[in-house]
């Protein structure tokens, strides 16, 4: 052991240089290390009071315990981050075998550390009472594609914090997507005290069952015992009862040589230790250490267990037995996928429904289902498979009741949907959203029932309606500093269509309108798939992508952004492959919110409306349909246009006059018509101002004005 008083000279420097709150090698802000600092020097002046010499004699602390209650948070997908209750209930006894020294392999500590194994008197118990007041079992699930993080977006994810000053807040997710070396994060008490808004735990979801007393102590601040490569006997946290390490090499050190000697038998049994598995102790010295942590205003740790939080918190009261929370995942058996949810199937496909109510233990369970169900009604505990005959939005109804504790229901009258495939002919089909178009045959799904989402909208190319996708974030910090828009997904469905009529060498046309929140829209990180499947959704091929200027023609806005009049549209035509040229064609329309490296959301509105399909490419079917006889092309139009009369076998002449938005006439002529169908050019230098012009075009049989307009 080494008891040299003399370290302690030198313990502020060392206790400077403690660890970051991600990883060790990761620099410190300024503020960061300005709070280190000051929290070392307070831990300084209590280690200095300890009489080193005769640790040996006590190896377990006096005093009371010191209870610190703790809220854990599932995100999931209902995929297998989907961490049991009772997985969360054996981390926390797990946690405290380790803290309290009661685990059973404390047998195993060898004979040189056994006089300093000690019990920290800190121990962790699942809160009874939630930030309200209410009962609660300490343990929440929340359904988000945040369960996906990244080490860029890693804290966006701690969504749903409880007062840190009050709980210690756990979060198991699904994955460090792109981190393949990240396993879980903590968030230290000098990081806490300038950004308490991400303090806490995260962890992926299979840690669960692991000893994770060494991210628990790192949320005490407990330092390693030396840095994991400098190389050397190393000293890295100057606690008196761990001796040092060879950090250069430590990764040599393994549970089968526990008696190396190379740096005075370096305690690989430490929890702290950085080398192997077999961590299953703490120091007299760390117990004190982290105690004096709990003692000091630093990210609030000492309101963690105050008598008044102990109350408030229910740390004075048993886990409370409540009813179960009913709730149930949906997934595609044909493809399943967890990442990426499904809610649109055709009829006779199978689903697969998970039962994921928690909360408590189920003794019994009742579904029931709408839509022609292969199976109406069940009572398995656990899944179902089913298929739908009828289509429309199906109703899923799930009852479960506790041992002892009541019955509680989740009852969704929109939990999927099912399809029409009595295809519609896509010949002529022009799509406005307006209140008596077919919008129940577009369904939208808005899969984490947040903000981002498809929506109707009073505005449109022609007319007041259009199809939106909600994109700005109207959050201020600090709501906005969790939630990241980055990995949400929400689809927009098409109708079945025949699109034989249309034939080989088509298009899919429609205008759009769009803005975003980004200084430059180059840097705007939306986007919009375009799919399609020809199989009855039960697989999905790639047509297109806009993003970027495309989406945001509109330039940037710090406000939400809606169209003003035509001019704000722009002309979309996505090619078709002959893939797609089928009877029973669907599109899907996908929109991915984006955030730029600080989570903040990069996008504003987006606008969709004249979905239609046509040989001819852009502006050329963007016309107006619904005045009889006559129709413009392109509109709008960059240069010339021209009006289309059809049937014009009964009209002899035609009057063309064309108007600017003040009234003034700025071209008149008439033509002579013959034949079933003729085009009359509007030539592009008479409307060589951009803007927006009325068309009148009067004959023996029409009398008709419409709308032109020049970008």
């Amino acid at each position: 052991m080494k008891y040299a008083l003399l370290l302690l000279a030198v313990l502020a420097s060392y206790l400077s240089m403690g660890q970051n709150d991600r990883a060790d090698d990761v620099p410190l802000s300024p503020a960061a290390a300005y709070a280190q600092q000051q929290l070392s020097a307070q831990v300084l002046k209590q280690l200095d009071k300890i009489d080193w010499a005769h640790v040996a004699q006590r190896p377990t602390a006096s005093g009371a315990i010191y209870t610190i209650p703790v809220v854990v948070h599932v995100l999931h997908n209902y995929g297998p981050e989907l961490v049991p209750d009772t997985g969360i209930y054996k981390m926390i006894t797990k946690l405290n075998g380790y803290f309290l020294k009661t685990n059973a392999d404390t047998v195993n500590i060898i004979d040189k550390f056994k006089p300093v194994a000690a019990n920290t008197q800190i121990e962790f118990k699942l809160a009874t009472k939630d930030p309200a007041g209410n009962p609660t079992k300490g343990i929440e699930h929340i359904f988000t594609y945040l369960t996906y993080t990244s080490a860029i977006f890693e804290d966006q994810s701690k969504i749903n914090q409880w007062p840190q000053s009050r709980y210690l807040n756990v979060w198991f997710i699904n994955d460090f997507l792109y981190s393949p070396s990240a396993g879980s994060s903590y968030w230290t008490p000098y990081n806490a005290s300038y950004t308490p808004y991400y303090d806490g735990i995260m962890a992926i979801y299979n840690l669960y069952d692991v000893n994770l007393s060494e991210l628990f102590a790192r949320y005490l601040n407990l330092p390693r015992p030396c840095s994991c490569c400098g190389g050397g006997c190393t000293d890295n946290d100057l606690i008196a009862d761990t001796p040092p390490c060879d950090g250069g090499g430590g990764y040599g050190y393994t549970c089968a040589n526990l008696y190396d000697t190379v740096c005075d038998t370096p305690n690989v049994q430490n929890i702290m230790s950085d080398y192997d598995t077999c961590g299953i102790m703490f120091t007299y010295g760390q117990g004190q250490y982290m105690q004096y942590i709990l003692q000091l205003d630093f990210g609030k740790r000492d309101s963690l267990v105050t008598p008044f939080n102990f109350a408030a918190t229910g740390m004075d009261k048993p886990m409370p037995d409540l009813p179960p929370v009913a709730d149930f995942g949906i997934i595609n058996v044909i493809a399943p996928s967890y990442d990426q949810p499904v809610r649109f199937f055709c009829p006779g496909q199978n689903v697969y429904f998970k039962n994921a109510s928690w909360g408590d233990t189920l003794i019994s369970a009742a579904w029931t289902f709408s839509n022609s169900a292969t199976t109406p009604a069940s009572t398995s505990m656990t899944n179902v498979i089913n298929r739908f005959g009828s289509p429309g939005w199906v109703h899923v109804s799930l009852t479960v009741t506790g041992n002892n504790t009541g019955t509680t229901t989740i009852d969704n009258t929109q939990a999927l949907y099912v399809a029409d495939t009595t295809p519609l002919s896509a010949t002529g089909y022009y799509q406005e959203f307006g209140p008596r178009d077919n919008l129940y045959q577009w369904p939208m799904f808005n899969y984490y029932n947040n903000s981002f989402k498809w929506q109707q909208a009073n505005v449109g190319f022609y007319d007041n309606s259009c199809m939106a996708y909600n994109g700005f974030d109207s959050q201020t910090f600090p709501a906005n500093t969790t939630g990241t828009p980055q990995g949400d997904i929400d689809d927009l469905f098409t109708p079945v269509f025949d699109l034989t009529g249309v034939g080989s060498n088509s298009y899919l046309n429609f205008m759009s309108s769009g803005a975003t929140a980004t200084a430059n829209p180059h840097f705007m990180n939306d986007s919009l798939e375009i799919e399609y499947s020809a199989d009855h959704a039960n697989s999905w091929h790639w047509l297109h992508t806009l993003k970027k200027e495309a989406l945001a023609n509109k330039g940037t806005l710090a406000i939400p952004y809606a169209p003003l009049w035509m001019g704000d549209w722009v002309p979309q035509a996505i090619p078709l492959p002959d893939a797609a040229i089928t009877a029973h064609t669907i599109f899907r329309f996908r929109y991915f919110p984006g955030a730029d490296s600080t989570g903040i959301s990069t996008g504003n509105n987006f606008y969709l409306d004249r979905i239609n399909f046509s040989t001819e490419p852009e502006t050329v079917h963007t016309m107006q349909p619904a005045a009889e006889g006559m129709m413009i092309y392109p509109n709008p139009t960059q240069h010339s246009a021209y009006i289309v009369v059809s049937d014009a076998g009964t009209i002899t002449n035609v009057n063309i006059s064309v108007a600017d938005i003040t009234g003034k006439v700025v071209y008149e002529v008439q033509k002579a018509v013959n034949g079933n169908r003729a085009e009359i050019e509007i030539p592009g230098n008479v409307i060589g101002v951009k803007g927006l012009y009325f068309v009148h075009v009067v004959s023996n049989t029409l009398n008709k004005t419409e709308k032109l307009i020049v970008y």
